[in-house]
């Protein structure tokens, strides 16, 4: 029997929370962390469930790779990809320092700010939309201490390349393409700072079929949905994202 439908492994609920997670990060670039990693945290309650966040993320990053290359906005990425490898042990030590409470109050505060600039309310102010190496810079550092401390480093860079008007397709391959680059940096980091997890192996294990479905199905929805579509997308992952540290 295949361990994902025995809920005495693994629970249904979170079975669906990864589907869907899964669904989200290939439509939209970010959600995977946003949807499952709250589940995972409540199901596993131990630092494990960041690590089995980190994991199943950069599987679903692999598989979408091939198809996303082509898009990536290189410019963009570098910096982005500078600012992660800062920040991750920022966030590590982050992690091992505050509270899960405080450092989910940090997360949704910093995310609330960027669903703001992601809207377009601050569109009068141009400073919102303005692109420059240091802004990418820093925008990695902040998705770095995300990604190391939570497993959600999404957010910011969504946000940033939807409030800079970016294009949906290169929006989706540069923040996928910075996911493939910076787990590996951060499950390497949560190894060195808190071990790696007992239950990472077997709960990666219950749990890639559903990933691996929840991404194939993500690819097919991604097909019809247009610009304007993915822009409030973006945005209604980013309040889930909010409301999901706020509650849990």
């Amino acid at each position: 029997m295949l361990s994902f439908l025995d809920p005495s492994i693994v629970p249904p609920l979170l079975v669906a929370a990864v589907f869907a997670a899964s669904l989200l990060q290939a439509v939209t670039g970010i959600g995977f962390g946003v949807i499952a990693g709250p589940v995972l945290l409540v199901t596993m309650a131990s630092a494990g469930a960041i690590q089995v966040s980190i994991v199943l993320s950069f599987l679903i990053a692999l598989l979408l790779a091939p198809m996303t290359l082509r898009a990536v906005n290189w410019r963009l990425l570098r910096p982005l990809f500078i600012g992660v490898c800062l920040g991750t042990p920022v966030g590590a030590l982050a992690y091992l320092s505050l509270s899960l409470e405080t450092l989910k109050l940090c997360a949704a505060i910093v995310v609330g700010a960027m669903t703001v600039i992601a809207t377009g309310i601050l569109a009068k102010f141009p400073i919102f939309q303005s692109d420059t190496a240091t802004r990418r810079g820093a925008v990695g550092v902040v998705c770095g201490v995300l990604n190391a401390a939570l497993a959600m480093p999404g957010p910011p860079v969504a946000a940033y390349v939807t409030a800079i008007k970016g294009d949906g397709r290169v929006v989706r391959a540069t923040t996928l393409v910075t996911f493939l680059l910076s787990y590996p940096i951060a499950l390497t980091v949560q190894a060195l700072f808190v071990g790696v997890s007992e239950s990472l192996l077997p709960t990666v294990s219950a749990l890639a079929i559903p990933t691996i479905a929840g991404t194939a199905s993500g690819l097919f929805l991604a097909r019809s949905i247009n610009e304007q579509a993915f822009k409030w997308l973006t945005v209604l992952f980013l309040i889930v994202s909010v409301s999901l540290l706020i509650a849990k």
